[in-house]
């Protein structure tokens, strides 16, 4: 577990009412509207904001801490302590301020060894703890790597564990049983609400936990270190025990740090030098490796990767998480630096860090995207986290007021990204990262003998190219067409409008599929385990400036196609849109060589979504109407009778759970192609190879598993073009080639690419 720094490293047993009185102190007073959170890789603890609601308390609107408010962590606070009758401990706290979150995700890992609190008041209403829950365990679950191989029932093999715990239970006035303990009248409904959502991704505690967290030795604290002890127990025992040379290694730590300076990095090759040189010359960088992962989990170090930067030891993470990120991105650093929208010169950022060194420590950050370097003018930095502006082009609109003429040449088109199974906003400072992408995307896109006047003297925030920035939005311009991003929706959607002019219609499609393809590399590297669904808007209503936009969803195009029909109803707008003008800005160049999605076949249902199927349909039915007669009907009878108690595929046996080490499927969908290679279920089945998400579909609605059927409405791609054939329509306009022109640009490193990831897996 990880939640505030202090002082002194080590916390006495008698002093555990001050570690759990200052988390409270720091979170009364943060600023109104952000939610308060102490959060560490190895385990979070969060506290939602005390505000109306979790749309007002998930705003993406810019806030910044009061510089009066000593009290607040700044970014994230670390310390070693020591917790009475439990144990000790690795305790992180992340300060919940949302300029800090772009970095959250690197040190939030994905790691089965922590223990993560989720601290939310009791005197706020039902929803709003609920809805504040619900972020929180969402964010745990999208940080979470996704396995190849699904367990029977959708379920992970070793989920985080989790532990909710209300707090100012006396400030609510919830009353207390005859022994003592607090009894809160909605722990019931509220656990069963949670379990039901997150119960398949987390190890959620049977029991809530109600403190007032001022009464360390009150027998509700008792209750939770019990609890505390025992999950660090069954953890411990199934950790590798300290080896002489970990506990060697852990001891001349404090000595690397001293000789390191001001500056704690290393790289991967020179600490295992250096273990050799000083601790043991016959160590092997495998042997050096899993011990570096063992001090990652005890938050003694972080091990870092990504495409820029590899194999990085960060040899105190205190270094970088208070002292770099909390002086960078603190509440103060605006007012230093005049420039208004997150773009800075180096002996800027150099004057934040003076004793580190800059080019070192900003590859660091651009590994994590905190920042982008201009690499045509490499004097700057692209801060997105910093940005103070918000009026910077938010719509089209006021661009066109005085060209009417040329509005009449111009289309439109776009897309909504949301998360597809809750209704809450996308977690850890993605749309600051986004933007972060955007900026590197686009300075490539410069040709090198460009000289760009990057800022200098101020005035370099307005003519800086091809990007603007602006709080919650970004604009890139290309000769042809101009896209604009858009955090949306209280944060729960980023949206991404084209345009262009009529003759450049393949140009459109083009750098929407590029943007799109940004936006989901960062997804799928930043927050693998987060499940996505994508809107499109609707053409003419964009073109109008009407709002609210239409969205189609996943479920209206396939519908349609399954009816043979190649048009939307704008139930906003009262009319009729082709497909193709809705995907492919009506080039039918682009249309024509694309698939739609109850044509595709089923493999190209993202991993989240299949696993979520497999969930549905593995658990056995009374009616027969599971994973079985679904096979049956999709023609794997051998399939069924491998899996099958006693080989009797129907009348609801369903499928036995089978021994996660050595059968891990327990469905009838096939898996992504990876270990198991790409043979679904691991053995030939014709069935299964001919089958599309529409023949899918149809065997479901037949089987009277309309649940999932929807589900399989709802997420599956509906519209996909060969990179190579959106370039040859493109004819080599500036808007890229797809989404596998960006692959090499994107870093994804953040915790999916972390050393502690590839390890673990």
């Amino acid at each position: 577990m990880r939640p505030q720094m202090y002082q002194q490293r080590f916390i006495p047993e008698d002093q555990t009412r001050t570690f759990l009185m200052k988390i409270s102190v720091s979170i009364s007073n943060l600023y109104p509207g952000c939610e308060n959170v102490s959060v560490r890789s190895r385990s979070m603890m969060f506290e939602p904001s005390l505000t109306k609601g979790v749309l007002e308390v998930f705003s993406p609107v810019h806030s910044a801490l009061s510089s009066a408010d000593e009290l607040a962590t700044k970014a994230i606070d670390i310390q070693t302590t020591n917790i009475n009758g439990v144990g000790d401990f690795s305790v992180w706290e992340f300060s919940g301020n949302p300029v800090y979150r772009c970095a959250y995700d690197y040190f939030a890992a994905n790691d089965v060894t922590a223990l993560h609190l989720v601290l939310f008041s009791l005197e706020e209403s039902y929803e709003t703890q609920l809805g504040n829950i619900t972020y929180w365990l969402n964010t745990l679950k999208a940080l979470t790597l996704p396995q190849d191989n699904i367990a029977f029932g959708g379920r992970l093999q070793q989920p985080l564990a989790v532990s909710l715990v209300g707090t100012h239970a006396d400030l609510a006035s919830v009353p207390r049983s005859f022994s003592g303990e607090f009894l809160y009248d909605k722990e019931r409904v509220l656990l069963k609400e949670v379990r039901n959502r997150f119960g398949n991704d987390l190890q959620i505690s049977d029991k809530l936990f109600v403190l007032d967290v001022g009464a360390s030795n009150s027998k509700d604290m008792k209750t939770l270190r019990c609890h505390l002890q025992d999950l660090r127990t069954t953890i411990v025992s199934r950790c590798d025990p300290m080896s002489l040379l970990s506990e060697r290694l852990l001891a001349v730590l404090p000595a690397w740090r001293k000789l390191s300076g001001p500056n704690q990095l290393t790289s991967w090759q020179q600490f295992v030098s250096d273990v050799q040189e000083h601790i043991n010359p016959l160590a092997s960088q495998e042997h050096v490796r899993s011990l570096a992962l063992q001090l990652h989990r005890m938050g003694e170090i972080n091990l870092m990767q990504s495409e820029t930067v590899q194999d990085v030891v960060l040899l105190e993470p205190r270094w970088l998480c208070s002292n770099v990120l909390g002086r960078l991105l603190s509440a103060e650093t605006p007012k230093a630096i005049h420039h208004y929208r997150g773009r800075y010169r180096l002996e800027e950022v150099q004057a934040l860090a003076p004793d580190s060194d800059v080019d070192e420590l900003l590859q660091i950050l651009d590994a994590m995207d905190v920042c982008a370097r201009d690499l045509t003018n490499p004097s700057m930095v692209d801060v997105p986290a910093l940005i103070k502006t918000n009026g910077l082009h938010r719509s089209w609109t006021e661009e066109e007021d005085d060209d009417d003429d040329d509005e009449e040449s111009l289309i439109y088109g776009g897309v909504r990204l949301v998360p597809a199974e809750h209704l809450t906003p996308f977690p850890c400072g993605l749309f600051h990262k986004l933007q972060v992408n955007l900026c590197r995307w686009s300075h490539q896109q410069k040709p090198e003998e460009e000289e760009e006047d990057g800022g200098g003297g101020g005035g370099g925030e307005e003519t800086d190219g091809d990007i603007r920035l602006w709080t919650n939005g970004a604009k890139v311009s290309q000769p042809s067409a101009e896209a604009m991003v858009l955090l949306v929706n209280h944060g729960q959607g980023v949206e991404i409008q084209v345009r262009g002019h009529d003759s450049e219609r393949a140009k459109c499609y083009a750098l929407l599929d590029t943007v799109c393809s940004i936006a989901e590399n960062l997804l799928a590297s930043t927050l693998p385990g987060l499940l996505t669904a994508k809107y499109h808007l609707s053409p003419q209503q964009l073109r109008r400036h009407q709002g609210p936009i239409m969205l189609y969803q996943p479920k209206d195009f396939l519908r349609a196609q399954l009816q043979r029909e190649s048009s939307l109803t704008n139930t906003m707008g009262g009319y009729r849109e082709g497909f193709s003008s809705i995907l492919a800005f009506g080039c039918a160049e682009v249309y024509q060589r694309g698939s739609l999605g109850a044509d595709m076949h089923i493999s190209n249902v993202c991993l989240l979504a299949r696993r979520k199927l497999c969930r549905m349909l593995d658990p056995p039915d009374a009616l027969g109407k599971d994973w079985c007669l679904l096979a049956m009907n999709l023609g794997l009878t051998e399939l069924v009778a491998k899996h099958s108690a006693g080989g009797d595929g129907g009348g609801g046996g369903g499928a036995p759970e089978p021994d996660s080490a050595s059968e891990p499927d327990g469905g009838p969908l096939p898996r992504a192609p990876g270990p198991r290679g790409a043979q679904p279920h691991g053995g030939p089945a014709a069935g299964v190879e001919r089958a599309t998400v529409g023949v899918l579909m149809a065997k479901l609605r037949e089987l009277g598993r309309r649940d999932a059927a929807d589900f399989l409405l709802k997420s599956s791609p509906i519209f996909r073009v060969n990179a190579e054939a959106v370039g040859a329509a493109a004819a080599g306009g500036g808007g890229g080639s797809g989404g596998g022109g960006y692959a090499a640009t994107c870093n994804g490193g953040t915790s999916y690419n972390s050393i502690s990831s590839v390890v673990s897996r």
